[in-house]
Order: C-alpha cells, then sequence, then structure tokens
C-alpha cells in the first residue's frame, strides 16, 4: 500500500489550510467590521449616538498598559459616564501592530481591565460594564507604519453594545 502523503508533509498541508482559513475570516471580518463603522451611527439608539459622541477613546503609550497619555480624558469620560446612566458599556482595549499576537491580546486585555478599574473607582457602576477585554492588534484604524498610526492603535475605547 502507498502512502499518498508523509505525516510531516499531512502537518504543513493542514497548518497551511487552517491559516488560510483564518485570514479568509479575518479579513472578511474586518471588511464587515468597517462596513457597520461607516452606518452605524445611523443604526443607534438615542443614547448610544449620544455616548459614542461625548465619551473619547484613551491612548496609551508603548508597551504599557498601566499608563494613559492623557490621563485626563480618563477623568472626563468617567464624570460623563456617572451623569448619564441609562446605557450599558463595552470596554475594548487594543495594541498596535509590532509585536506577537499573543502578547497583544493580552497587552490590550489588560489596558481595558484598567479602564474598568478605574472608572469603577471612579464611581462609574461596575454592573454597566457587561464586557472589558483585549482584541490585540485586530481591527486597526490605520495601515501606516509611522508612530501617529501607531499610537492610534494603542487604545481603548468605551462603546455601547448596541453599536457591535
Amino acid at each position: 500500500m502507498r502512502k499518498v502523503v508523509s505525516g510531516c508533509g499531512a502537518r504543513m498541508i493542514i497548518t497551511a489550510l487552517l491559516l488560510t482559513l483564518s485570514l479568509s475570516v479575518l479579513v472578511n471580518t474586518s471588511a464587515a467590521q468597517e462596513n457597520t463603522k461607516s452606518t452605524s451611527m445611523f443604526n443607534n439608539s438615542p443614547e448610544a449616538q449620544d455616548l459614542l459622541q461625548n465619551v473619547k477613546d484613551l491612548y496609551f503609550p508603548f508597551n504599557i498598559f498601566n499608563r494613559i497619555v492623557n490621563r485626563q480624558e480618563l477623568q472626563t469620560d468617567a464624570d460623563y459616564l456617572q451623569q448619564h446612566t441609562a446605557s450599558k458599556l463595552w470596554i475594548q482595549g487594543y495594541a498596535d501592530i509590532r509585536g506577537d499576537i499573543f502578547y497583544n491580546l493580552v497587552l490590550s486585555y489588560r489596558r481595558a481591565q484598567f479602564v474598568k478599574k478605574n472608572l469603577v473607582k471612579s464611581g462609574v457602576d461596575e454592573s454597566r460594564i457587561q464586557f472589558a477585554t483585549g482584541w490585540g492588534k485586530l481591527y486597526p484604524v490605520c495601515q501606516g507604519t509611522d508612530e501617529q498610526c501607531y499610537q492610534q492603535q494603542r487604545r481603548v475605547d468605551i462603546v455601547p453594545p448596541d453599536t457591535m
């Protein structure tokens, strides 16, 4: 009986197929997210639109999860969220495209948890925060390879669930 593909060759083929499938899903998800970003503002509830217009993204230095570039923006977001208690929140952390995917997932998760902890410490009701996670370097907001683009990607955003 003849072997069609050797053990090592079969593993390589399976790995290549899985990698291709993963990249395909990532590209399709990214395209779908871009489409919803452009129209999502018009499909949201008034509370969601208000939150998106008034709560700012928070930016982080390179490779750091526990310090925000402009600390005052976190307090401004917390003050707004304390006064407007109607909406639930999702906190999403991101990292720039440099570095290992697993490291960036952990880093962005820690950023989201840092923001959550500080919002709760500032008086935002923790039960409003339904979700606080990190997406790593997935879903970049720009494609450049300069420091300005990297800074835009090192962020945490606070969004209402009905925008996703």
